[in-house]
């Protein structure tokens, strides 16, 4: 797995943890929500790189937003760049800049060398956001 894919499935995770830790017993939602949203989860952690992943995982992201408002806070804005699709409106046009100056020096420095450093993505996102 590259590191671009480790970083995004270690995104997932903490999401899925905190899903799990903040609706669990949570009284503003029906347990049946809660269910059908870890169980969407469950299902996509296990196929995280399946055919239809970005696609379920959109309407994950999406289901969260619309239905969950005080998980939507601690989501990681990377992760609505990853999956895509009608996950972008939820990011700034600066944002979006930024994302795509990430994923172009990240391919290009891939293409260049191996990418074998499970930081290296990491890394690079620090310096385009200027987190370094």
């Amino acid at each position: 797995m590259n590191s671009r894919s480790l970083y995004f499935h270690q995104l997932f995770d903490q999401l899925f943890q905190t899903c799990k830790s903040g609706l669990e017993g949570h009284g503003a939602y029906t347990q049946d929500a809660v269910d059908d949203l870890l169980n969407g989860f469950e299902a996509l952690q296990k196929q995280l790189s399946g055919d239809d992943a970005l696609a379920r995982g959109q309407a994950l992201l999406c289901q969260i937003i619309a239905h969950f408002p005080d998980i939507t806070p601690m989501m990681h804005r990377d992760l609505l760049w990853y999956f895509g699709g009608d996950c972008l409106h939820y990011l700034s046009d600066a944002e979006l800049e930024q994302y795509q100056q990430l994923e172009e020096r990240y391919h290009a420095t891939t293409a260049c060398e191996d990418d074998a450093d499970s930081g290296h993505y990491r890394d690079l996102r620090a310096k385009v956001f200027g987190m370094h």
